[in-house]
């Protein structure tokens, strides 16, 4: 690795050269406060509530410049370094960045000076803590400053009056304490304050941006910290930063540690509570202490052991990890309704408890009829377009709930009560069939499903913004959900709801056929005037995958047809960071279409390499028995160092038509909802661990060039242990014993034992 590897079996990334590509974040969290950070310690921070109200601390979502800058001043020498190399640009004598599970530690030295900076968010509180260590290895006593610093903003929603008219800070000596507040009246009843709280007294501080930066207003070498005094300034209707001054006589060898608590509070007396939790560095290491093993549980006992070093551990640590992120803060700004529930349908596979509550939670945003928003939990209605209506949603019900029911095997879930969010309340299979009778009613002419102001692609805002736009990716969606809810009313003995899911399939599959296909593959839509969307006339985005995929995950073609488009697709659309999503991008804008025409090609589903787009194609190669085509392009479109954070998965790649330089690299870690289809792709098809209501089927489709493969999976309170070896002929033993068929049931209370062993055998040319 030229910038870093995963250490401590794989529950940490040591970054030891302080210039990847580009910053490589680590994101920190709680269910109300968000922070990420990068391997200089830049990055953003925010507070939200279940309401939607948004606090930004400092930075903003992909604003990677803000600092977290901790200074070094000797003052015998009057020189003045950072603990992290990019804020000072002066090269440090050691570097390094320990991006771990809640937390990031960073170690740098110069001049015999080692500083030591780590930082977490606790478990409740909306806030981050700091502590630094600084240490003397010169052998003579040393006389330093540390400045800590950072910018404060407190803003995230409208103000009345703009926003310097209402903000002020102020220091207060006794309590340790800076303090800031935005007295916006569109803010007063909410969390709107902040404080930086350090249990070392400080000497001097600054919260005046200006009087801070100086004249050459840059956070680089401001003017006070190169004479070695901060301005001891309050601020007032004014841009403000935390900066905070500690003298230290260090002896030889000595060392202090200094530790900063930063929130986001409603009043002083929030920020006492806040303060008195992590007084110390005693209270504060015990909440990091259990943090890490609350993070540990979390990754549950699901281990798996493959020839591919890196994707264990992804799939072992990080994919977890990312993939509670998700389940706590979706897309951070916002909750999307696609998002909760194909996040809920990956959950399932380390926590189903967790995800049948998020199921819940979705439903409780859901219509009495049926209709589902875009998004939830949003600071504003134009956030996400969470006021219009996207055709979607409603369809990932079921996917959500029959991943919970092959995880759990337990129909009674069914019959659990779930208020609507305007009136009335139904069960969890009302609710179901109240979003699939709303999808079947919203079709158009062809009869194919209305797209509305867009799909899963947010971006055919104007395809069927009018009413009158079908989409074929969304009827095939459509079809699959009615496929997922006739197998679930099997399961129930609901003949009636079985019947009629049948009579409605068949009916969207021939309309699909018959209107959605031309020539060689499946259109992506009709516009409001009629025009097609994804046809080989286009001069334009004449292929989507995501119908061609979804065309085979619904049933709606066989996989010798799937195979047989996809000799005319990939060519098209693969490239060595995965299939882009559509071919050729668009390069001037359509009205008829809408915003992906006006995004810069190679960009945001316009002809880049869009993961979950990419992991939809995974899952439909698998379907198609292409097992080596499925791992090529899922290890494509997997975290390195070359493109992306080794250790989150990306939303996306720049892709090859891109006007900038620099192509097949991320811009985008960590919010995707292609984390939750990785899980299911890497557990439910590549290791073969088919979950059905009744039980279980072990059909590994690993990769031709792999020969042995292990895992350890629980399910339903029985851990499995499956070890898969090539070898002459195709063989099961479950315990030692041979069996017929790779079946296992499975009852909803788990088998009488706790562990299984199962040797499986797959002949050499599967």
């Amino acid at each position: 690795m030229k910038y870093g590897n995963f250490n401590n079996n794989g529950l940490e990334y040591k970054i030891t050269n302080a210039q990847p590509p580009r910053d490589w974040f680590n994101m920190l969290w709680n269910p109300t406060y968000l922070a990420s950070v990068g391997q200089n310690l830049n990055g953003f921070s925010l507070y939200q509530n279940e309401g939607g109200v948004l606090t930004n601390l400092f930075g903003k979502q992909d604003d990677r410049s803000a600092p977290r800058n901790i200074y070094i001043r000797d003052n015998e020498t009057k020189e003045v370094w950072s603990a992290s190399p990019s804020i000072c640009n002066v090269s440090l004598d050691e570097y390094s960045c320990t991006h771990g599970l809640g937390y990031t530690n960073l170690e740098s030295k110069k001049n015999g000076i080692k500083v030591s900076f780590q930082i977490f968010v606790p478990r409740k509180e909306a806030g981050e803590i700091w502590s630094v260590n600084v240490e003397n290895e010169s052998n003579r006593q040393r006389d330093i400053s540390v400045f800590s610093v950072c910018k404060v903003i407190l803003d995230g929603v409208n103000l009345t009056y703009g926003y310097n008219s209402a903000v002020d800070g102020y220091h207060d000596k006794e309590k340790q304490r800076l303090f800031f507040r935005n007295r916006s009246v569109s803010v007063m009843t909410e969390k709107y304050r902040a404080f930086t709280y350090t249990d070392v007294p400080y000497d001097h501080f600054d919260i005046s941006k200006d009087l801070f930066l100086g004249e050459k207003l840059s956070f680089e070498m401001p003017e006070c910290i190169v004479n070695g005094k901060l301005n001891d300034s309050d601020a007032s209707t004014e841009y403000m930063v935390s900066a905070l001054q500690h003298n230290l006589k260090l002896s030889g060898e000595g060392k202090q540690r200094i530790n900063f608590v930063m929130g986001i509070v409603f009043d002083e007396a929030e920020a006492d509570q806040f303060t008195a939790t992590y007084a110390n560095s005693a209270l504060i290491d015990e909440e990091l202490k259990q943090i890490v093993k609350a993070n540990k549980t979390k990754l549950g006992l699901t281990e798996i052991e493959t020839p591919d070093t890196d994707f264990n551990n992804l799939f072992n640590v990080w994919m977890k990890h990312q993939l509670h992120l998700m389940a706590d803060w979706a897309r951070f700004y916002f909750k999307g309704y696609r998002d909760t529930l194909q996040d809920a349908a990956g959950v399932t596979i380390i926590d189903s408890g967790r995800a049948l509550e998020m199921l819940e939670k979705a439903l409780q945003n859901q219509k009495n009829s049926g209709f589902c928003p875009r998004a939830f939990r949003v600071s504003s209605m134009e956030v996400a377009a969470a006021d219009k209506h996207y055709s979607d949603s409603p369809s990932w019900i079921s996917h959500a709930t029959y991943s919970i029911l092959c995880e759990t095997g337990d129909l009674s879930m069914l019959d659990r009560v779930v208020e609507y969010s305007d009136s009335g309340k139904g069960t969890i299979w009302e609710h179901n069939l109240k979003a699939l009778d709303f999808l079947w009613q919203d079709r158009g002419e062809h009869g194919l499903a209305l797209i509305r102001h867009g799909d899963w692609n947010d971006l055919m805002d104007k395809v069927g913004a009018e009413g009158r736009g079908e989409g074929v990716w969304m009827s095939i969606a459509l079809a699959r959900a009615l496929k997922l809810i006739e197998k679930i009313a099997g399961w129930k003995g609901d003949k009636k709801i079985e019947q009629q899911c049948v009579k409605r399939y068949n009916e969207i599959k021939q309309n699909i056929l018959d209107h959605g296909w031309d020539e060689d593959h499946f259109i992506y839509a009709f516009t409001d005037s009629g025009n097609k969307v994804g046809n080989n006339a286009s001069e334009e985005g004449q292929v989507f995958i995501n119908p061609q995929s979804w065309a085979v995950l619904a049933g709606i073609i066989d996989a010798d047809k799937y195979k047989t488009i996809m000799k005319k697709v990939e060519p098209m659309v693969d490239t060595i960071v995965g299939p882009v999503h559509n071919w050729p991008p668009f390069t001037k804008y359509n009205k008829d279409i809408g915003s992906i025409t006006g995004i810069p090609q190679g960009n945001f589903t316009n002809g880049n390499v869009y993961c979950h787009a990419a992991s939809f194609k995974i899952a439909a190669d698998y379907a198609a028995g292409r097992n080596d085509k499925a791992f090529e392009t899922f290890k494509r479109i997997l975290p390195s160092e070359e493109k992306s954070e080794p250790y989150a998965q990306p939303n996306s790649y720049v892709g090859p038509s891109a006007l900038r330089k620099e192509r097949n690299v991320s811009d985008d870690p960590w919010r995707t909802g292609t984390v939750a289809w990785n899980m299911l792709n890497c557990f439910d098809n590549l290791l073969g661990f088919k979950r059905t209501l009744k039980g279980v089927r072990i059909e590994p489709q690993i990769p031709s060039y792999w020969n042995e493969v292990s895992y350890k999976r629980i399910f339903r309170g029985t851990t499995f242990k499956v070890t898969i070896k090539r070898g002459i002929d195709d063989m099961v033993l479950v315990d030692g014993v041979e069996l017929t068929d790779a079946f296992i049931e499975v009852p909803v209370s788990g088998l009488p034992k706790k562990e299984v062993i199962i040797d499986l055998q797959l002949a050499i040319n599967n």
